[in-house]
């Protein structure tokens, strides 16, 4: 079952009986295995790789590069990025919590 809403692009595989929710957004090259639940304004970036069995909830974002196993839970308005190197202005420093 995919809601009207949901936009899913040429070129994505979607498994058996897995559901995609309103405003989720599925780009080219996506793959997600049977048996999933995709909740609410989720994206599901380029070539990412979602398995079977899994459940993403509402406002996730899954950008380009990420892989999830069988039965893997994606709680409400996690963001999986793919820049490993993010420009924080510290040049690679690690943050140091307060003590």
């Amino acid at each position: 079952m995919f809601h009207p809403t949901a936009d899913i692009e040429t070129g994505v595989t979607i498994g058996l009986r897995t559901r995609i929710w309103a405003r989720s957004h599925l780009r080219r090259g996506a793959s997600v295995g049977d048996d999933c639940i995709i909740g609410e304004n989720v994206l599901i970036d380029l070539d990412v790789q979602v398995g079977s069995r899994c459940k993403i909830q509402n406002n996730a974002l899954l950008y380009y590069g990420a892989v999830l196993d069988d039965e893997v839970f994606i709680g409400p308005g996690v963001c999986l990025t793919n820049d490993r190197y993010p420009p924080s202005g510290g040049a690679g420093r690690v943050a140091q919590g307060r003590r």
